[in-house]
């Protein structure tokens, strides 16, 4: 498992009315972690709903697949219909609380995303993190990268035996997203404009769409068409929100990032 050094910079409190201030919207899996896992026959990588598949075994595995071929027939009438799908597959192969803490806290990631998150002026940007993933690895960024908001499609509750007894879900992933964008918007007395998005899986294109900014990290390619700039490196965001902080001088580059314009 990757160690992640680097201490993010500590917050001011809560800045309510700060009007220089920005949300800065943040995608968890893909693009503060590392997706590993990409089963036979899904168009996507993952860090946990497929990681937690593979770790169930071969009966599990085809389950999940199935999944995902429901959803891209359009089959389920929500994302949270998918979700509670897969739960069901997670109960019926014996999903334990051991197992899921193992693969959070092997989950690695991706380059430079603490040194990078360290050096965000949080008096500027308030990080959020937003994910149609787990309650629990937002969880550990959370406590690793030193966010206050974070917002996961599902939590996982133990029982006795510590066997998978009940969850917690939020409409979050997709165009649910932006509900939650939204919520903070209102309770921090921000504008509609005053968010910047990173992500980089597909799911993110509605999202990417809405935001005034729109960041694509190693991102998938219809992502990109609707981004308005493109990054490789975690170290190129800090540099690019502290150039969007500034009003832009004509003819001046943005450095590290490249402009695509929507």
């Amino acid at each position: 498992m990757e160690e992640q050094t680097g201490e993010a910079a500590e917050g001011g409190g809560f800045r309510a009315g700060n009007t220089n201030m920005k949300l800065l919207v943040l995608d968890v899996e893909g693009t503060l972690f590392k997706t590993k896992v990409r089963l036979p026959g899904t168009q996507i990588n993952s860090t946990m709903w497929q990681g937690i598949a593979s770790a169930l075994g071969p009966d599990a595995i085809a389950e999940e697949v199935r999944t995902h071929e429901r959803w891209h027939r359009g089959e389920y009438a929500t994302y949270l219909h998918w979700v509670r799908d897969t739960i069901l597959i997670h109960r019926k192969y014996g999903l334990t609380k051991s197992l899921l803490e193992q693969l959070v806290a092997s989950a690695e990631y991706n380059e430079n995303v603490a040194q990078a998150l360290s050096q965000i002026d949080r008096t500027a940007f308030e990080p959020v993190l937003i994910s149609g993933g787990f309650r629990e690895l937002a969880r550990r960024a959370q406590l690793d990268l030193n966010i206050h908001h974070a917002f996961a499609a599902c939590e996982y509750l133990f029982g006795r035996e510590a066997r998978l007894r009940s969850f917690n879900l939020l409409p979050c992933d997709f165009e649910g997203k932006l509900d939650f964008i939204r919520l903070l918007l209102r309770e921090y007395k921000l504008s509609n404009d005053d968010w910047v998005f990173l992500g980089d899986g597909l799911n993110d294109v509605p999202i990417a769409k809405t935001a005034p900014v729109s960041v694509a990290y190693a991102a998938h390619p219809e992502l990109r068409a609707v981004s308005d700039f493109d990054i490789d490196d975690f170290l190129e965001l800090p540099r690019l929100l502290t150039q969007l902080s500034i009003p832009e001088a004509p003819g001046i580059p943005f450095e590290g990032a490249t402009r695509l314009g929507r």
